[in-house]
Protein backbone atom coordinates (compact mmCIF):
# COMPACT_ATOMS: atom_id res chain seq x y z
CA UNK A 1 0.00 0.00 0.00
CA UNK A 2 1.32 3.37 -0.64
CA UNK A 3 1.73 5.39 2.64
CA UNK A 4 3.64 8.58 3.37
CA UNK A 5 7.64 8.59 3.98
CA UNK A 6 7.14 7.93 7.64
CA UNK A 7 4.90 5.01 7.50
CA UNK A 8 6.22 3.38 4.67
CA UNK A 9 9.43 2.33 6.46
CA UNK A 10 7.53 0.78 8.99
CA UNK A 11 5.70 -1.03 6.87
CA UNK A 12 8.32 -2.25 4.86
CA UNK A 13 10.61 -4.67 7.46
CA UNK A 14 10.42 -8.11 7.42
CA UNK A 15 9.98 -7.84 3.52
CA UNK A 16 11.81 -10.06 0.54
CA UNK A 17 13.66 -7.27 -0.87
CA UNK A 18 13.93 -3.94 -2.14
CA UNK A 19 11.73 -5.31 -4.97
CA UNK A 20 9.44 -7.56 -3.13
CA UNK A 21 11.27 -10.66 -5.54
CA UNK A 22 11.79 -14.05 -3.98
CA UNK A 23 15.33 -15.30 -4.03
CA UNK A 24 16.13 -17.05 -6.97
CA UNK A 25 17.75 -20.93 -6.82
CA UNK A 26 21.05 -21.12 -8.44
CA UNK A 27 20.61 -23.37 -11.65
CA UNK A 28 16.93 -22.66 -11.79
CA UNK A 29 15.43 -21.36 -15.17
CA UNK A 30 12.30 -19.24 -15.24
CA UNK A 31 9.41 -20.15 -17.82
CA UNK A 32 10.12 -17.07 -20.41
CA UNK A 33 6.39 -16.40 -21.05
CA UNK A 34 5.49 -17.06 -17.70
CA UNK A 35 4.11 -13.65 -15.26
CA UNK A 36 6.63 -13.57 -12.33
CA UNK A 37 5.18 -11.94 -9.07
CA UNK A 38 7.13 -8.65 -8.35
CA UNK A 39 6.05 -5.07 -6.81
CA UNK A 40 6.63 -2.54 -9.71
CA UNK A 41 2.68 -1.55 -9.51
CA UNK A 42 2.70 2.48 -9.26
CA UNK A 43 -0.16 4.26 -9.53
CA UNK A 44 -1.32 7.78 -9.04
CA UNK A 45 -2.51 8.56 -5.59
CA UNK A 46 -5.19 11.38 -5.97
CA UNK A 47 -4.85 11.91 -2.05
CA UNK A 48 -0.82 12.75 -2.35
CA UNK A 49 -0.97 13.46 -6.16
CA UNK A 50 2.27 11.46 -7.09
CA UNK A 51 2.97 7.92 -8.78
CA UNK A 52 3.73 5.97 -6.29
CA UNK A 53 4.49 2.20 -5.64
CA UNK A 54 1.88 0.07 -4.52
CA UNK A 55 2.44 -1.44 -1.05
CA UNK A 56 -0.83 -4.18 0.38
CA UNK A 57 -1.14 -4.16 4.07
CA UNK A 58 -0.84 -7.92 3.28
CA UNK A 59 1.61 -9.82 1.65
CA UNK A 60 0.34 -10.80 -1.71
CA UNK A 61 -3.36 -9.30 -0.97
CA UNK A 62 -4.80 -6.23 -1.61
CA UNK A 63 -7.89 -4.93 -0.88
CA UNK A 64 -10.09 -2.88 -3.39
CA UNK A 65 -13.20 -0.78 -2.72
CA UNK A 66 -15.15 0.61 -5.67
CA UNK A 67 -18.30 2.62 -4.93
CA UNK A 68 -20.98 1.48 -6.90
CA UNK A 69 -24.20 2.10 -8.29
CA UNK A 70 -27.41 3.87 -6.61
CA UNK A 71 -29.54 1.32 -8.46
CA UNK A 72 -32.97 4.14 -9.13
CA UNK A 73 -32.27 3.94 -12.86
CA UNK A 74 -30.56 1.97 -15.76
CA UNK A 75 -26.49 2.28 -15.45
CA UNK A 76 -24.53 3.95 -18.73
CA UNK A 77 -21.56 4.24 -20.30
CA UNK A 78 -19.97 6.52 -17.53
CA UNK A 79 -20.29 3.83 -14.85
CA UNK A 80 -18.85 1.30 -17.57
CA UNK A 81 -15.98 3.24 -17.24
CA UNK A 82 -15.45 3.29 -13.52
CA UNK A 83 -16.05 -0.60 -13.57
CA UNK A 84 -13.69 -1.19 -16.67
CA UNK A 85 -11.23 0.42 -15.26
CA UNK A 86 -11.23 -1.10 -11.96
CA UNK A 87 -11.66 -4.35 -13.62
CA UNK A 88 -8.76 -3.98 -15.68
CA UNK A 89 -6.64 -2.86 -12.08
CA UNK A 90 -7.89 -6.20 -10.65
CA UNK A 91 -6.94 -8.35 -13.69
CA UNK A 92 -3.42 -7.27 -13.98
CA UNK A 93 -2.93 -7.63 -10.21
CA UNK A 94 -4.04 -11.18 -10.21
CA UNK A 95 -2.37 -11.43 -13.23
CA UNK A 96 0.96 -10.93 -10.72
CA UNK A 97 -0.05 -13.12 -8.07
CA UNK A 98 -1.86 -11.27 -6.39
CA UNK A 99 -5.02 -12.50 -4.06
CA UNK A 100 -7.21 -9.16 -4.88
CA UNK A 101 -10.38 -8.79 -2.46
CA UNK A 102 -12.59 -6.72 -4.06
CA UNK A 103 -15.78 -4.91 -2.61
CA UNK A 104 -18.45 -3.05 -4.51
CA UNK A 105 -21.56 -1.58 -2.81
CA UNK A 106 -25.14 -1.07 -3.95
CA UNK A 107 -26.48 1.98 -2.56
CA UNK A 108 -30.34 0.84 -1.84
CA UNK A 109 -30.93 3.85 0.31
CA UNK A 110 -31.15 7.60 -0.59
CA UNK A 111 -33.11 10.21 -1.80
CA UNK A 112 -33.26 9.04 -5.32
CA UNK A 113 -33.94 5.17 -4.43
CA UNK A 114 -37.05 6.61 -2.21
CA UNK A 115 -38.01 9.41 -4.81
CA UNK A 116 -37.97 7.16 -7.77
CA UNK A 117 -39.62 4.43 -5.98
CA UNK A 118 -42.46 6.40 -5.36
CA UNK A 119 -42.87 7.62 -8.80
CA UNK A 120 -42.93 4.04 -9.98
CA UNK A 121 -44.98 2.84 -7.13
CA UNK A 122 -42.68 0.07 -6.32
CA UNK A 123 -41.03 -0.99 -3.42
CA UNK A 124 -36.95 0.01 -3.21
CA UNK A 125 -36.18 -3.95 -2.81
CA UNK A 126 -38.17 -4.19 -6.25
CA UNK A 127 -36.43 -1.18 -7.93
CA UNK A 128 -33.16 -2.34 -6.59
CA UNK A 129 -33.35 -5.93 -7.61
CA UNK A 130 -34.65 -4.54 -11.56
CA UNK A 131 -31.75 -2.08 -12.17
CA UNK A 132 -29.37 -4.51 -10.24
CA UNK A 133 -29.80 -6.97 -12.48
CA UNK A 134 -29.40 -4.91 -15.51
CA UNK A 135 -26.56 -3.95 -14.84
CA UNK A 136 -25.02 -7.23 -13.87
CA UNK A 137 -26.23 -7.95 -17.46
CA UNK A 138 -24.16 -5.35 -19.31
CA UNK A 139 -20.96 -6.12 -17.07
CA UNK A 140 -21.31 -9.68 -17.77
CA UNK A 141 -21.41 -8.63 -21.36
CA UNK A 142 -18.04 -6.55 -21.24
CA UNK A 143 -16.57 -9.04 -19.62
CA UNK A 144 -16.36 -7.25 -16.16
CA UNK A 145 -15.56 -9.79 -13.60
CA UNK A 146 -17.67 -9.49 -10.07
CA UNK A 147 -16.39 -8.48 -6.74
CA UNK A 148 -16.41 -10.68 -3.69
CA UNK A 149 -19.44 -9.16 -2.52
CA UNK A 150 -22.36 -6.63 -3.53
CA UNK A 151 -23.32 -5.23 0.32
CA UNK A 152 -26.47 -3.85 0.35
CA UNK A 153 -26.58 -0.81 2.44
CA UNK A 154 -29.76 -1.77 3.90
CA UNK A 155 -28.30 -5.32 4.93
CA UNK A 156 -25.77 -3.13 6.57
CA UNK A 157 -27.78 -1.50 8.99
CA UNK A 158 -27.20 -2.31 12.81
CA UNK A 159 -22.51 -1.99 11.33
CA UNK A 160 -23.72 1.77 10.27
CA UNK A 161 -25.70 2.55 13.08
CA UNK A 162 -22.72 1.04 15.38
CA UNK A 163 -20.55 3.70 13.82
CA UNK A 164 -22.71 6.17 14.16
CA UNK A 165 -22.64 5.65 17.77
CA UNK A 166 -18.65 5.81 18.30
CA UNK A 167 -18.41 8.73 16.56
CA UNK A 168 -20.60 10.51 18.90
CA UNK A 169 -19.40 8.72 21.95
CA UNK A 170 -16.00 9.73 20.81
CA UNK A 171 -17.44 13.71 20.24
CA UNK A 172 -16.49 13.46 16.49
CA UNK A 173 -20.45 14.01 15.88
CA UNK A 174 -24.02 16.10 17.53
CA UNK A 175 -27.27 15.54 17.85
CA UNK A 176 -30.01 18.05 17.04
CA UNK A 177 -33.55 17.07 15.82
CA UNK A 178 -32.84 13.40 15.40
CA UNK A 179 -30.42 14.59 12.63
CA UNK A 180 -26.80 13.15 13.32
CA UNK A 181 -23.78 15.55 12.53
CA UNK A 182 -20.49 15.14 11.79
CA UNK A 183 -18.26 17.76 12.88
CA UNK A 184 -15.60 18.75 10.54
CA UNK A 185 -14.29 20.78 13.36
CA UNK A 186 -12.81 17.89 15.07
CA UNK A 187 -11.23 17.20 11.32
CA UNK A 188 -8.32 19.70 10.40
CA UNK A 189 -7.51 17.70 7.15
CA UNK A 190 -10.99 17.51 5.63
CA UNK A 191 -10.88 18.56 2.54
CA UNK A 192 -7.33 17.34 1.46
CA UNK A 193 -8.62 14.99 -1.14
CA UNK A 194 -10.21 16.98 -3.21
CA UNK A 195 -7.73 20.04 -2.76
CA UNK A 196 -10.39 22.60 -1.62
CA UNK A 197 -10.46 25.11 1.47
CA UNK A 198 -12.71 25.58 3.64
CA UNK A 199 -14.41 28.49 1.94
CA UNK A 200 -14.36 26.65 -1.51
CA UNK A 201 -16.13 23.95 0.02
CA UNK A 202 -18.36 26.45 1.22
CA UNK A 203 -19.57 28.53 -1.96
CA UNK A 204 -17.56 26.43 -4.99
CA UNK A 205 -20.47 24.56 -7.08
CA UNK A 206 -21.94 21.52 -6.12
CA UNK A 207 -21.99 18.56 -8.56
CA UNK A 208 -24.81 16.00 -9.30
CA UNK A 209 -23.48 13.79 -6.42
CA UNK A 210 -24.53 16.13 -3.61
CA UNK A 211 -27.40 15.46 -1.67
CA UNK A 212 -29.73 18.09 0.07
CA UNK A 213 -28.96 18.68 3.87
CA UNK A 214 -30.84 21.01 6.59
CA UNK A 215 -27.85 23.31 7.04
CA UNK A 216 -29.88 25.63 8.94
CA UNK A 217 -29.92 22.65 12.00
CA UNK A 218 -25.92 21.92 11.63
CA UNK A 219 -23.48 24.18 13.60
CA UNK A 220 -21.11 24.64 10.40
CA UNK A 221 -22.75 24.47 6.68
CA UNK A 222 -19.70 22.00 6.20
CA UNK A 223 -20.77 19.85 8.86
CA UNK A 224 -22.61 16.35 7.35
CA UNK A 225 -25.44 14.00 7.90
CA UNK A 226 -24.63 10.57 9.47
CA UNK A 227 -28.00 10.34 10.40
CA UNK A 228 -31.67 11.84 9.61
CA UNK A 229 -35.18 11.32 10.40
CA UNK A 230 -37.02 8.62 7.88
CA UNK A 231 -40.49 7.04 8.24
CA UNK A 232 -40.10 6.48 4.51
CA UNK A 233 -41.41 2.58 3.46
CA UNK A 234 -38.47 0.40 3.06
CA UNK A 235 -36.29 3.37 3.91
CA UNK A 236 -36.43 3.45 8.01
CA UNK A 237 -34.94 1.65 11.06
CA UNK A 238 -35.01 2.43 14.58
CA UNK A 239 -32.13 4.39 16.04
CA UNK A 240 -30.92 5.41 19.41
CA UNK A 241 -31.48 9.01 17.59
CA UNK A 242 -35.34 7.76 16.50
CA UNK A 243 -36.36 6.03 13.08
CA UNK A 244 -34.53 6.83 10.11
CA UNK A 245 -31.85 6.36 7.68
CA UNK A 246 -28.26 6.99 7.38
CA UNK A 247 -26.27 9.71 5.56
CA UNK A 248 -24.90 8.81 2.11
CA UNK A 249 -21.10 9.15 3.07
CA UNK A 250 -21.20 6.98 6.55
CA UNK A 251 -22.69 4.05 4.11
CA UNK A 252 -19.50 3.59 2.51
CA UNK A 253 -17.34 3.87 5.56
CA UNK A 254 -19.12 1.12 7.02
CA UNK A 255 -19.14 -1.61 4.38
CA UNK A 256 -15.41 -1.05 3.41
CA UNK A 257 -14.97 -1.47 7.22
CA UNK A 258 -17.28 -4.33 7.46
CA UNK A 259 -15.77 -6.28 4.08
CA UNK A 260 -12.58 -5.40 4.63
CA UNK A 261 -11.10 -3.71 7.41
CA UNK A 262 -10.46 -0.01 9.24
CA UNK A 263 -7.76 0.20 6.65
CA UNK A 264 -7.41 -0.77 2.61
CA UNK A 265 -5.13 -0.42 0.06
CA UNK A 266 -6.79 0.86 -2.90
CA UNK A 267 -10.29 3.03 -3.01
CA UNK A 268 -11.72 3.58 -6.66
CA UNK A 269 -14.43 5.71 -8.15
CA UNK A 270 -15.35 8.56 -10.68
CA UNK A 271 -13.57 11.74 -9.82
CA UNK A 272 -16.82 13.32 -9.06
CA UNK A 273 -17.15 11.75 -5.73
CA UNK A 274 -13.87 13.00 -4.85
CA UNK A 275 -15.82 15.34 -2.55
CA UNK A 276 -17.93 16.01 -0.91
CA UNK A 277 -18.42 11.94 -0.69
CA UNK A 278 -14.54 10.56 -0.29
CA UNK A 279 -13.72 13.56 1.77
CA UNK A 280 -16.06 12.54 4.14
CA UNK A 281 -15.54 8.92 3.46
CA UNK A 282 -11.69 9.78 4.94
CA UNK A 283 -12.93 11.71 8.02
CA UNK A 284 -15.11 9.64 9.59
CA UNK A 285 -13.36 6.92 8.99
CA UNK A 286 -10.32 7.95 10.44
CA UNK A 287 -12.10 9.50 13.50
CA UNK A 288 -14.40 5.84 14.45
CA UNK A 289 -11.50 3.60 14.03
CA UNK A 290 -8.66 5.45 15.56
CA UNK A 291 -6.44 4.65 12.84
CA UNK A 292 -4.86 6.25 9.17
CA UNK A 293 -4.50 6.16 6.83
CA UNK A 294 -7.83 4.90 5.82
CA UNK A 295 -7.14 4.02 2.40
CA UNK A 296 -3.79 3.52 1.22
CA UNK A 297 -4.30 4.76 -2.99
CA UNK A 298 -7.10 6.70 -3.64
CA UNK A 299 -7.88 6.00 -7.44
CA UNK A 300 -10.01 7.97 -9.38
CA UNK A 301 -11.33 7.81 -13.37
CA UNK A 302 -12.23 10.69 -15.58
CA UNK A 303 -15.48 11.52 -16.72
CA UNK A 304 -17.53 10.29 -19.78
CA UNK A 305 -18.85 13.16 -21.61
CA UNK A 306 -21.67 13.31 -24.52
CA UNK A 307 -21.14 16.51 -26.43
CA UNK A 308 -18.90 18.02 -24.24
CA UNK A 309 -21.71 17.50 -21.14
CA UNK A 310 -21.04 14.72 -18.14
CA UNK A 311 -22.98 11.33 -18.55
CA UNK A 312 -25.77 11.29 -15.59
CA UNK A 313 -28.60 9.87 -15.13
CA UNK A 314 -30.50 13.38 -13.70
CA UNK A 315 -29.76 14.80 -16.89
CA UNK A 316 -30.83 11.72 -19.51
CA UNK A 317 -27.92 12.47 -21.91
CA UNK A 318 -26.63 8.49 -21.42
CA UNK A 319 -25.07 6.21 -24.12
CA UNK A 320 -26.49 2.82 -22.63
CA UNK A 321 -24.20 -0.19 -23.17
CA UNK A 322 -27.63 -2.37 -23.67
CA UNK A 323 -28.36 -0.32 -26.62
CA UNK A 324 -24.74 -0.60 -27.92
CA UNK A 325 -24.47 -4.09 -27.72
CA UNK A 326 -27.78 -4.58 -29.34
CA UNK A 327 -27.19 -2.36 -32.22
CA UNK A 328 -24.12 -4.79 -33.10
CA UNK A 329 -21.10 -2.99 -31.51
CA UNK A 330 -18.50 -5.67 -29.31
CA UNK A 331 -17.64 -6.07 -25.86
CA UNK A 332 -14.15 -6.45 -27.10
CA UNK A 333 -14.41 -2.81 -29.00
CA UNK A 334 -16.37 -0.96 -26.08
CA UNK A 335 -13.95 -1.82 -23.72
CA UNK A 336 -10.68 -0.73 -26.46
CA UNK A 337 -12.76 2.54 -26.35
CA UNK A 338 -12.79 2.82 -22.70
CA UNK A 339 -9.48 1.44 -22.44
CA UNK A 340 -7.53 3.32 -25.49
CA UNK A 341 -7.67 6.81 -23.13
CA UNK A 342 -5.61 6.74 -19.48
CA UNK A 343 -8.12 6.11 -16.89
CA UNK A 344 -7.66 9.37 -15.48
CA UNK A 345 -8.20 11.62 -18.54
CA UNK A 346 -11.87 12.91 -19.74
CA UNK A 347 -13.34 10.97 -22.64
CA UNK A 348 -15.87 12.34 -25.23
CA UNK A 349 -18.14 9.63 -26.59
CA UNK A 350 -18.73 9.65 -30.57
CA UNK A 351 -20.17 6.98 -32.62
CA UNK A 352 -17.43 7.59 -34.77
CA UNK A 353 -14.39 6.78 -32.51
CA UNK A 354 -16.09 3.84 -30.88
CA UNK A 355 -16.35 2.14 -35.01
CA UNK A 356 -12.61 3.11 -34.95
CA UNK A 357 -11.70 0.72 -32.05
CA UNK A 358 -14.21 -1.66 -33.19
CA UNK A 359 -11.84 -1.57 -36.13
CA UNK A 360 -8.89 -3.07 -34.60
CA UNK A 361 -10.52 -5.42 -32.02
CA UNK A 362 -11.24 -7.38 -35.50
CA UNK A 363 -7.53 -6.79 -36.25
CA UNK A 364 -6.30 -8.54 -32.91
CA UNK A 365 -9.64 -10.84 -32.90
CA UNK A 366 -8.02 -12.25 -36.70
CA UNK A 367 -4.34 -12.16 -35.57
CA UNK A 368 -5.63 -14.67 -32.64
CA UNK A 369 -6.68 -16.95 -35.30
CA UNK A 370 -3.49 -16.75 -37.80
CA UNK A 371 -0.22 -18.57 -38.37
CA UNK A 372 2.00 -16.29 -37.47
CA UNK A 373 5.48 -16.78 -38.69
CA UNK A 374 8.49 -18.73 -37.83
CA UNK A 375 9.87 -19.45 -35.12
CA UNK A 376 11.90 -17.06 -34.41
CA UNK A 377 13.58 -17.08 -30.23
CA UNK A 378 10.96 -15.30 -28.67
CA UNK A 379 10.96 -12.46 -30.46
CA UNK A 380 7.93 -11.30 -29.07
CA UNK A 381 9.11 -11.15 -25.63
CA UNK A 382 10.37 -8.02 -25.68
CA UNK A 383 6.98 -6.87 -26.18
CA UNK A 384 5.68 -8.85 -23.39
CA UNK A 385 8.16 -6.59 -21.17
CA UNK A 386 6.63 -3.11 -22.94
CA UNK A 387 3.32 -4.29 -21.97
CA UNK A 388 3.98 -5.00 -18.56
CA UNK A 389 5.74 -1.82 -18.03
CA UNK A 390 2.80 0.04 -19.27
CA UNK A 391 0.53 -1.47 -17.01
CA UNK A 392 2.91 -0.80 -13.91
CA UNK A 393 3.37 2.39 -14.49
CA UNK A 394 0.06 3.72 -13.47
CA UNK A 395 -2.35 1.31 -15.48
CA UNK A 396 -1.66 2.77 -18.79
CA UNK A 397 -3.77 1.02 -21.07
CA UNK A 398 -3.13 3.24 -24.15
CA UNK A 399 0.45 2.29 -24.03
CA UNK A 400 -0.70 -1.83 -23.56
CA UNK A 401 -3.00 -1.29 -26.57
CA UNK A 402 -0.27 -0.32 -28.83
CA UNK A 403 1.80 -3.11 -27.63
CA UNK A 404 -1.02 -5.33 -28.48
CA UNK A 405 -1.87 -4.14 -32.07
CA UNK A 406 2.09 -3.87 -32.37
CA UNK A 407 2.13 -7.70 -31.54
CA UNK A 408 -1.16 -7.86 -34.57
CA UNK A 409 0.93 -6.28 -37.27
CA UNK A 410 3.79 -8.42 -36.77
CA UNK A 411 1.62 -12.28 -36.61
CA UNK A 412 0.44 -10.15 -39.83
CA UNK A 413 3.92 -9.77 -41.05
CA UNK A 414 4.89 -13.36 -40.65
CA UNK A 415 7.89 -10.95 -37.80
CA UNK A 416 7.03 -12.76 -34.78
CA UNK A 417 6.19 -16.89 -34.29
CA UNK A 418 2.63 -18.21 -34.46
CA UNK A 419 3.05 -20.98 -31.30
CA UNK A 420 4.48 -18.03 -29.34
CA UNK A 421 3.23 -14.62 -30.58
CA UNK A 422 -0.54 -16.07 -30.87
CA UNK A 423 -0.77 -17.15 -27.09
CA UNK A 424 0.84 -14.16 -25.54
CA UNK A 425 -1.41 -11.76 -27.82
CA UNK A 426 -4.42 -13.78 -26.40
CA UNK A 427 -2.84 -14.17 -22.99
CA UNK A 428 -2.09 -10.40 -22.78
CA UNK A 429 -5.18 -9.25 -24.00
CA UNK A 430 -7.04 -11.49 -21.31
CA UNK A 431 -5.60 -8.86 -18.53
CA UNK A 432 -7.27 -5.71 -20.61
CA UNK A 433 -10.88 -8.26 -20.38
CA UNK A 434 -10.65 -9.42 -24.31
CA UNK A 435 -12.22 -12.12 -25.35
CA UNK A 436 -10.82 -12.29 -28.88
CA UNK A 437 -13.89 -13.85 -30.03
CA UNK A 438 -12.89 -17.03 -27.71
CA UNK A 439 -15.24 -18.36 -25.36
CA UNK A 440 -14.09 -17.46 -21.44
Amino acid sequence: MLRCAGSRARRGSGRRGSAGHERRRPGRARPLLQPQPHDNLHLYNSLTRRIERLQPLQERTVSLYVCGITPYDVGHLGHALTYVTFDTLRRWLEFQAYEVRHIQNITDVDDDMVRKSRELGVTIPELTARNHRLYLEEMDALNVQRPDRFPLVSGTMPSIIAMVERLVAGGYAYIVEGHVFFDVSRAPAFGRLSGRTREEQRTGPRTDTMPDEPDHLKRDTLDFLLWQPSTDAGASWPSPWGPGRPGWHIECSTMAQENLGPQIDIHGGGRDLRYPHHDCEIVQSEAASGLAPYVGIWMHNGTMTLDGVKMSKSLGNLVKVSELLARGFTPDGTRLFLLGTHYRADRDFTERELRDWEAKAERLRAAAEGPGGPPDRLRVQHQRVEFMNAMDDDLDTPRAVSVLLSITDDLAAGRIAGETGVPTLVELAGVLGLTLGREQ
